[in-house]
């Protein structure tokens, strides 16, 4: 894990602003004067996105400036800029793609144009897919998701990775499967520019380490860099044993397999009241493919621990940073000892607008004490 950074140290946070290109081109300051707030958005589980809202109301003329021009249409490539001003204080959020358009005529109040997209990867976007995977790395997984896509991919970590016993796909498309992957482990997924993979015909990916480290860790503290914190423990999906049932079809023979929470996390991840809240619940699986015994063992014991870890989830705000996504780990400080820690960041929204530049950001707690 990377060393923990104080977003306050030797850092200013003044004059945020940001650069919208259409097709590699920067939009005019004549357009760039009628956006009132930008936003960029990411999910470990979604393919990210960006929405620019426009004034659509030209006083003088009293025409609609842009719902009936095509400078924003649908199909057009935009890079979303975001940061501070000064030299090298702005970081790429998106290459997408322009997917709607939504404008709004209110009663009261200028008529706005809402402009919203999705990163290029939503282009690979063809078939749901379940599929499990034994004793791959998770490049190896990617490789043979792009065989499926009929697409490169670049994969320069391979040599580095740990094979996965187990991991499954459960009715996912394949490039949000492979984004998922990526933001657990600290990867990047882009489509490579023209050229960049020896040829300017077919398309590729790049699935490997962060190019610009967006897997740093930071450190926030209540009352200083932490604006807003609001944990949740709960205890209403969280079971004491998970037991995974299938079939083998070639020997004709039950598989079962059962994980419980002791072996999963030991026996202080949880006070004895709580457990007696969820210790006799149980969670069983019938619906997976399974073709082993191990495989089965594997699949409840992933299960049972993805549960623990969504124990005490949480929601906060911070100064705006453009590095903090998805996928990142914080250390949140100054809240006490209970829910203070470690949290995987699950999902962030990075806004500029008439209140500056925040950071709002969804994660769950990694690790229970």
């Amino acid at each position: 894990m990377s060393a923990v950074v104080p977003i306050y140290e030797g850092q200013d946070f003044y004059i945020p602003t940001f650069e919208v290109k259409l097709r590699g081109r920067p939009l005019g300051l004549d357009v760039v004067r009628d956006i009132t707030q930008v936003t960029y958005r990411d999910n470990i589980d979604e393919i990210d996105g960006f929405e620019l809202t426009v004034n659509n109301w030209d006083a003088e003329r009293r025409i609609f400036k842009y719902s009936d021009e095509d400078l924003f249409d649908p199909g057009k490539e935009l890079e979303l800029w975001l940061g501070y001003h000064g030299p090298d204080r702005l970081t790429l959020m998106i290459k997408g793609e322009i997917t709607s358009l939504k404008p709004t005529f209110p009663s009261g109040g200028q008529p706005t144009l809402a402009v919203t997209g999705l990163n290029l990867l939503h282009r690979f976007r063809r078939k749901q897919v379940s599929k499990a995977y034994e004793a791959m790395s998770d490049s190896q997984i990617a490789q043979e998701i792009g065989t499926r896509l009929n697409v490169t991919i670049e994969t320069p970590g391979e040599n580095e990775e740990e094979q996965h016993g187990y991991l499954f796909q459960d009715n996912q498309y394949d490039i949000v499967f492979l984004i998922n992957r990526a933001r657990r482990i600290g990867y990047d997924v882009f489509v490579l520019e023209s050229g960049e993979n020896g040829s300017s015909e077919e398309p590729a990916l790049y699935f490997g380490p962060s190019l610009d480290a967006g897997d740093v860790t930071y450190e926030l503290t209540f009352g200083r860099s932490l604006i807003q914190f609001q944990p949740t423990l709960s205890t209403a999906r969280q079971v004491g044993k998970v037991t995974v049932r299938g079939w083998d079809a070639v020997k004709g023979e039950k598989l079962e397999a059962s994980a419980t929470r002791a072996e999963v996390t030991g026996e202080a991840d949880a006070s004895a009241e709580m457990k007696r809240a969820f210790g006799e619940r149980e969670e069983v699986i019938t619906n997976r493919p399974i073709a082993s015994l191990q495989e089965a063992q594997t699949l409840a014991t992933e299960t049972l621990r993805r549960m623990v870890k969504d124990m005490v989830q949480a929601s906060g705000s911070t100064v705006g940073l453009p590095s903090l996504r998805a996928g990142s780990v914080l250390a949140i400080d100054g809240v006490g000892s209970r829910f203070g820690g470690r949290y995987f960041v699950t999902q962030t929204t990075h806004t500029i607008g008439d209140g500056g530049y925040t950071t709002q950001f969804e994660c769950r707690r990694e690790e229970l004490e």
